[in-house]
């Protein structure tokens, strides 16, 4: 048998491998559950801490040692991607470099090795007091974002338009728990960034690189509630936009990319398209985007992201032929409308709409809206334009009706 290492139950993943002939065997953290799409390529699950990279060397030298080495090992979850590419470059597999995937995940040490490109934007990184120094050394009202160095899903993200916003945030992030929930860490160890607010709108680049060669799939356009959480509502491929602004972010992903030296796999890369300074780049991923996002890409372009980032891995021609639903393909997040107990939901079909999800059912507490965890639920459309798939997702989850009981 052939077979791959899979750290996290992803269905992208596990159908990717079985599509290159090979069978995954998935490992996932204890307590997690293991979804149908994945049980039914798997060889085996076996559970395990995935991002402890003694825990996961040890479950996977035990399989070595029955099956054989593997062809691969990868991780398309977020918080596994460092563990993986030490776990892989261990066997001479075939990955992004451990030091890639900690650049990645490290926000400022990307924007470090984004300066003196076009893509650099004005930044400061450490505790929450040199937050505060580099925020009070610029006048009042000099708009800023600031957010945990190696957060997640809009989590912990807080505009600061004044030396007050300032305040009230360094109160918040010295009080409570580390907004970027690293546990065993104490709020003020906790590292941030803080950089000067970009305008325009906001996109993601999906990607697939191989030997240091980027091959862009997809252009994300992003909806967001914009100041002062920027979570995300909705998503669109392909974002409607000259070609030229598309080569502008194609090719600023792709400086992205060789800065950090990702050059093998998946990536997601965020970034706005500032009208006067052009391309500003948010963040980095060696992973898919989530969100649905590469259901989309496949909906809209017919490439599957994790078929292709498993094609580059094994230096192998992609196993599907690109065969798009629809010209585009949209998704629009349903979300709370008060913290409470979700009494009841109700929603009307609408003509478009591929499929429904409802993370929160009757009985589920909802909170306030501060990260993408807080979502109630999404809908996905097709279209004949981006337009027109974005208006037929935001028409179906503006028609759901939630009752929320305020809680105790």
């Amino acid at each position: 048998m052939t077979w791959m290492c899979l750290l996290g139950p992803s269905p992208g993943g596990a159908r990717a491998i079985a599509l290159h002939g090979h069978r995954p065997v998935v490992l996932v953290p204890p307590g997690v559950a293991v979804p149908r799409e994945v049980s039914a390529h798997a060889e085996r699950v076996i559970f395990c801490r995935i991002t402890d990279h003694d825990a996961v060397r040890s479950a996977v030298d035990g399989l070595v040692a029955e099956l054989g080495p593997p062809r691969l090992v990868v991780s398309f979850t977020e918080f596994a991607q460092e563990v993986c590419a030490r776990v892989a470059t261990g066997l001479g597999l075939v990955s992004v470099s451990p030091a890639a995937a900690a650049r990645a995940r490290d926000k400022a040490a990307m924007r470090r090795l984004l300066a003196g490109t076009p893509y650099a934007w004005p930044y400061a990184a450490g505790t929450p007091d040199d937050v505060a120094t580099a925020v009070r050394a610029e006048p009042d009202g000099t708009p800023w974002v600031v957010k945990p160095a190696d957060g997640a899903g809009s989590a912990g993200v807080t505009a600061l338009a004044s030396y007050a916003d300032l305040e009230r945030w360094l109160a918040t992030v010295t009080a409570g728990p580390p907004a970027s929930g690293t546990a065993g860490e104490r709020p003020g160890d906790v590292r941030y960034i803080v950089e000067r607010a970009a305008d325009g709108p906001e996109f993601s680049v999906e990607a697939v690189s191989a030997a240091g060669r980027h091959t862009v799939l997809a252009i994300t356009a992003k909806q967001t509630t914009g100041s002062p959480g920027f979570v995300e509502t909705g998503h669109v491929v392909p974002a409607p936009l000259p070609e030229g602004d598309a080569e502008r972010l194609r090719e600023a992903v792709r400086c992205v990319l060789d800065r950090l030296e990702i050059s093998h796999g998946a990536s997601h890369t965020e970034l706005r398209l500032d009208p006067v300074h052009g391309p500003v780049v948010i963040e980095t991923h060696t992973r898919v985007g989530g969100d649905c996002i590469p259901e989309l890409v496949e909906l809209a372009t017919g490439q599957d992201q994790y078929e292709r980032a498993i094609a580059a891995l094994l230096g192998s021609p992609p196993a599907l032929r690109p065969d798009p639903a629809a010209p585009a393909a949209a998704i629009s997040f349903v979300t709370p409308p008060a913290a409470g107990t979700l009494t009841g939901l109700a929603f009307t079909p609408v003509d478009g709409v591929l499929r429904w999800d409802f993370e929160r059912v009757p009985g589920s507490g909802l909170s306030e809206l501060h990260s993408s965890e807080d979502r109630v639920g999404y809908a996905i459309a097709l279209g004949a334009t981006p337009t027109e798939a974005m208006e037929t997702a935001a028409k179906a989850t503006a028609g759901v009706h939630l009752q929320v009981a305020p809680s105790p």
